[in-house]
């Protein structure tokens, strides 16, 4: 093979999914020989949490300029065309959802000659938050046809995710492909001792719920802690264990305040050591209100994790372990579940052919199938 130069681009590099298939693809592309750009729209002095793990893997990150505002992202475009003009890349890949729509044109006008369009996401934070206003379908519409009209390549998460960003256009594509995102499975299969872990990070009830995930409107954190004070209600013997950070933080916190939960509810924040906490756990919680794919879910039930999860979440990621639940039934609906799995009146069971599909090593080979 040829030595292929590939340029990424992502919005930012903290603990999302996205940001975990990019630093995985970095990674496999490079091991195989390929040259890697990463162009990450951030300011040039800002640092991000998982910037050094990016780095480790051999690419070269550029920056740009954070997007806010008309004025930003055009100064974004500009940098962005002069570096693809000026790489001579082979193939370009971005994963910025509806704004990979100026990113295809940029690449597009730059004779980049594969423009790899990548979705995520299966819904807008907006548009869930404030209906399919006029604006807001007129955006979509304009960014979905830039999206399509500008790239050769099209490729998504999930069904979900491919709908969402093609509506129903990709079907007809040949070259369309749904890659899931990958995961190192073995990173979550450790056997040291639970007990050991737990007491090491300070766990000390008898079972823990997890969470992980941006605490952002999306991932629905209000609803997530009526449900654990609903279980609260029903047993004294678990916690919550929450990792991660947004915006909605504040405003959560207040909540637990409310509650009175403080003492059971661990706020972690942002961390490293994922497997780590899912290993410790004992059910893993996910109520968000649209998710592209929720590669988290994969890495919980590669953990061995029982998942209780909304019903919007794509069944893709789905290896057995899941318990789709509509949000409509409650909160305490949510909690007898959690409560019935606690006592072994629930068994779900793991489908390890379909865990296998969302190794790293099928997602570059995917991937690389379609970068060439």
């Amino acid at each position: 093979m040829n030595m292929k130069k590939v340029c990424i681009l992502q919005n930012s590099m903290t603990y999302g999914g996205t940001d975990t298939f990019v630093i995985n693809l970095c990674r496999g592309l490079v091991e195989d020989g390929y040259h890697v750009t990463v162009i990450l729209s951030v300011d040039e002095d800002e640092h991000l949490p998982r910037e050094g793990e990016l780095s480790g893997t051999g690419v070269r990150i550029l920056k740009t300029c954070h997007l806010r505002g008309v004025v930003s992202k055009l100064k974004h475009l500009k940098l962005l065309y002069a570096e693809l003009k000026r790489g001579k890349y082979d193939a370009f890949q971005s994963n910025v959802d509806l704004f990979n729509g100026p990113q295809m044109l940029v690449s597009w006008l730059a004779r980049v000659p594969v423009r790899e369009c990548h979705s995520h996401n299966s819904q807008q934070d907006r548009e869930l938050s404030q209906g399919r206003t006029l604006a807001i379908r007129l955006y979509q519409g304009v960014m979905r046809w830039l999206c399509w009209t500008f790239s050769n390549r099209r490729c998504g998460c999930s069904q979900r995710a491919m709908d969402f960003l093609f509506l129903n256009k990709w079907r007809k594509d040949q070259r369309a492909k749904i890659i899931h995102n990958g995961i190192d499975v073995g990173l979550y299969r450790e056997k040291d001792d639970k007990e050991q872990r737990k007491k090491m990070m300070g766990l000390n009830n008898s079972y823990h719920i997890c969470t992980v995930g941006r605490i952002s409107f999306q991932k629905n954190p209000e609803f997530l802690l009526d449900v654990f004070f609903e279980l609260s209600k029903m047993r004294s013997d678990v916690d919550l264990v929450w990792c991660g950070k947004g915006e909605d933080e504040a405003a959560i916190r207040e909540q637990i305040s409310e509650y009175d939960l403080e003492k059971r509810v661990k706020m972690l924040g942002a961390r490293n050591d994922i497997p780590e906490v899912l290993s410790s756990s004992d059910v893993f919680l996910f109520p968000s209100r649209f998710e592209g794919l929720g590669i988290v879910l994969v890495e919980a039930q590669a953990a061995g994790l029982p998942c209780i999860i909304s019903d919007v979440i794509p069944d893709e990621v789905n290896c057995g372990l899941c318990m789709p639940l509509s949000l409509d039934t409650g909160a305490e609906h949510w909690a007898m579940q959690i409560n019935n799995i606690l006592d072994k009146k629930i068994s779900l069971s793991l489908d390890e052919k379909k865990l296998k599909a969302y190794e790293i090593e099928t997602m570059i080979k995917e991937m690389e199938e379609v970068l060439n």
